[in-house]
């Protein structure tokens, strides 16, 4: 019963069994306030719900995921034997060192080549076609392995390059006569390459040496013979450091520059010829 003039009210609760009584007092507010407690109870009980829930549901979703990873690993592991991969892993090293030595050779023969294409377009994001790892693309790996070494060493024989490094005074092809001061003209059959007197020349490929003598208005010269129809010549050198019949590299020193025979100055007399023909050195000096 309730108490107006008290802040407390009695509840008095009483066993019809064995007839006890007990009598309790609350205050009016909690009394008041039960309906709110109620709302707090349910909101507490249904967050914690939730929360359980979202976790069981977490830990689900992780659990699929890791199946379902271990799955896909599996798939893969039986399509593809760790050998091949591992030879595949192998073959790329082995390409990608063979591609490092062309790229040092070039280098080393002042060839010119095409930058890394990354180094002038964006390639983020850029997709194509793909190809999965199959025994055919292994073997296409194998192939294009054996072509670059392959490639590697053709183009040692091939006369690329500069034999000096200094500037071109004179280019192929039709020129003013440089023995009466550029009156008249004549044809130009190679490149000149200023220097100093004594500066190192070198072959521009593998061959075998075919002249080292005097010839003409070249002065001291210098003929090697190439692979696949090419020679290249070594003219007004100061000296001569090969033999004829000598197996040279490409990069060996072979003479020096000077300014010997018909020369009006200090350089070497730089031709390339391919099957008899003379070609412009200046179409072997860069790749693209």
């Amino acid at each position: 019963m309730k108490n107006n003039k008290s802040k407390y009210s009695t509840i008095i609760i009483t066993d019809k069994n064995s007839l006890e009584t007990k009598i309790f007092s609350v205050k009016n507010k909690h009394i008041k306030n039960i309906f709110l407690y109620k709302k707090i109870l349910f909101l507490s009980l249904l967050t914690a719900f939730c929360l359980v829930a979202g976790l069981v549901s977490y830990i689900s979703y992780v659990y699929y995921q890791k199946q379902n990873l271990h799955v896909k690993i599996a798939d893969l592991e039986s399509k593809l034997d760790t050998k091949k991969l591992n030879d595949m892993i192998i073959n790329l090293n082995e390409a990608e060192k063979s591609l490092l030595k062309i790229e040092r050779y070039l280098k080393d023969r002042q060839v010119k080549t095409l930058p890394p294409a990354d180094s002038q377009f964006n390639v983020n994001n850029v997709g194509g076609e793909y190809y999965p790892v199959t025994d055919a693309n292994l073997n296409l790996i194998e192939f294009k392995k054996e072509r670059i070494t392959d490639i590697l060493k053709k183009i040692q024989f091939v006369p690329i390059g500069l034999p000096h490094v200094g500037r071109i005074t004179s280019n192929f092809g039709v020129r003013g006569n440089p023995m009466k001061k550029g009156k008249g003209s004549e044809f130009h059959p190679g490149l000149d390459i200023a220097g100093n007197i004594g500066d190192p020349i070198h072959a521009t490929a593998n061959g075998v040496i075919t002249y080292a003598s005097v010839k003409g208005g070249y002065g001291n010269c210098i003929m090697i013979k190439h692979h696949f129809g090419y020679e290249t010549l070594y003219g007004h050198l100061s000296k001569i450091l090969v033999k004829k019949g000598q197996i040279v590299n490409a990069g060996d020193v072979i003479g020096e520059l000077g300014s010997t025979g018909r020369s009006t100055g200090p350089h070497v007399h730089y031709e390339i010829i391919y099957n008899k023909e003379k070609e412009n050195p200046n179409n072997y000096l860069q790749i693209n």
